[in-house]
């Protein structure tokens, strides 16, 4: 059975696990065995015997993680680069360091998407409530006195009434919209083709455009530290920044204007990918040698521009969703209450 692929928390503490074991000396099959021995979560625990045993048989680290499933390509791909390149423990801790900054980034991303829905499902909730429980009650005392609610109030309730009336047909449709989620999220080929729809759909623009190019920076530092020349740097970036097709192309036409003597700062400005302020940087990286820590730091910014985005936008959409599902309930309840008022001082 194919195995489920990790998550990027499981892969950041793996490979600094390995990355520490080789540091100290200890072999991989040494180091796994203690991983096993050690691990309490019973599918942890069959993975590290199944890695501890395929290397006890001789086969390097890439072989075992390819066999035994659940590793994304990337990290198989650096693995691989790694081993011949003799930068296995560096290559290890770039890993551990890139899974922890992705899992981070994605959880902002999802902080960005869940809050606001949150908030936009109790609005809806409390609108319904007021519509069709709350507005029949006012009716009822309005008729009692022999008065009628205003236009507008009547027109609302009526909505509501609707409402009521259509719950069953409202209830499947939810129940339908919610099984279809539920189906997206469990079963992979869905949940890769709406991910592939959206990444090559909005993979190319605003802060989907910016979260491809810090993923790329982060995936670029990572190869270039590990001693992979700028081509196939580029290529395996492009590969995980997750931009979908417009990302693709434009790690192409970067790939075609390097190979045309350009060089990476401008290859990689010229292209879309970068600013022409990371750029300038690139380039003197490029005259004094320090490419891989110039990337990393243009990893870091990206990443910390991106979170005050995120947490600017979330900011102004909490605030904002209250302000109008306040202003909503206000005019409902205004629209009865004043019309009661005035018949309350018309008694007196």
């Amino acid at each position: 059975m194919k195995r489920k692929l990790l998550t990027p928390t499981y892969l950041s503490a793996f490979c600094l696990e390995i990355s520490l074991f080789l540091r100290a000396g200890i072999s991989i099959s040494d180091g796994l065995h203690m991983l096993r021995d050690d691990d309490n979560d019973k599918s942890s625990k069959e993975l590290m015997d199944l890695l501890y045993t395929i290397t006890e048989e001789g086969k390097p680290l890439s072989a075992a993680l390819t066999e035994a499933g659940g590793f994304p390509s990337y990290l198989l791909d650096m693995v691989i680069l790694a081993e011949k390149t003799g930068k296995l423990e560096a290559t290890m801790r770039s890993l551990s360091e890139y899974y922890d900054r992705q899992n981070r980034l994605s959880l902002s991303i999802k902080n960005a998407i869940f809050y606001p829905f949150i908030l936009i499902i109790i609005m809806m909730i409390v609108i319904a409530v007021l519509v069709t429980q709350v507005l029949p009650i006012f009716n009822d005392v309005f008729n009692q006195v022999g008065a009628q609610m205003s236009s507008f109030a009547t027109r609302i309730m009526s909505i509501g009434q609707a409402m009521s009336g259509a719950s069953t047909a409202i209830s499947i449709t939810c129940a339908v919209l919610l099984l279809i989620v539920l189906l997206v999220f469990c079963v992979p080929s869905l949940k890769a083709g709406i991910s592939a729809f959206f990444k090559n759909t909005f993979g190319g623009s605003g802060i989907f455009k910016r979260i491809s190019s810090a993923r790329f920076a982060f995936a670029m530092a990572m190869a270039t530290s590990s001693g992979i020349d700028s081509d196939q740097a580029i290529t395996l970036a492009a590969k995980v920044c997750n931009g979908g097709k417009v990302f693709i192309s434009k790690a192409q036409e970067c790939r075609k204007l390097l190979d045309e003597g350009t060089k990476l700062g401008d290859a990689l400005s010229s292209s879309g990918i970068f600013t022409s302020r990371n750029s300038r940087m690139l380039s003197l990286a490029e005259q004094t040698g320090t490419l891989p820590d110039v990337m990393e730091t243009i990893a870091q910014r990206s990443e910390e521009t991106i979170r005050d985005e995120i947490d600017s936008l979330i900011s102004k959409i909490e605030p904002t969703l209250v302000i109008v599902t306040s202003v909503i309930v206000g005019i409902i309840l205004l629209s009865v209450m004043l019309p009661l008022v005035s018949i309350m001082s018309t008694i007196r």
